[in-house]
């Protein structure tokens, strides 16, 4: 993995809007039932958190923030570690 120095250039959490517009151009998806879905819902079901240097990457079980791994005792938090 890069370091998190690097990783910061392009950094971007995905927003519900970011989700939206991916089924936007998808045909066989239906956009009034991803409407009603909830962030936290729409990045399990895409399995994606960040796009990072115009890549979409999978973070789950990172800060969201600083991307570091997260551990065990950090997780009520909800995907955040205790600095961030």
């Amino acid at each position: 993995m890069m370091n998190t120095k690097e990783l910061k250039k392009d950094n971007n959490l995905l927003s519900k809007k970011d989700f939206l517009t991916m089924v936007e151009n998808d045909p066989n998806l239906n956009i009034a039932e991803f409407k009603k879905m909830k962030i936290k819902d729409l990045r399990e079901f895409f399995k994606l958190t960040h796009k990072i240097d115009g890549q979409y990457k999978n973070y789950y079980g990172y800060c969201f923030k600083c991307l570091t791994p997260l551990r065990a005792d950090y997780k009520h938090h909800e995907n955040y570690c205790l600095d961030c």
